[in-house]
């Protein structure tokens, strides 16, 4: 997954999230404020740790393991 993510800021925008993920910045800012992915307000911005996208990634929301 880092090898993917590697082109990418440690901290990403809204829009790089969503990009990554293939869904609107608007969702990545409903799952923040879910508590879903851990996000860092800068301003009136929110940013998304890449480390922790990689969490939520392999450990919630990115890996279906049922068949």
């Amino acid at each position: 997954m880092e090898e993917y993510l590697k082109d990418y800021s440690p901290v990403l925008t809204l829009e790089d999230t969503a990009e990554i993920l293939g869904v609107s910045p608007r969702t990545i800012r409903k799952l923040v404020l879910e508590g879903n992915i851990v996000g860092i307000k800068v301003g009136r911005s929110l940013r998304i740790p890449k480390d922790k996208l990689i969490d939520y990634l392999e450990n919630k929301g990115g890996i279906c393991n049922e068949q």
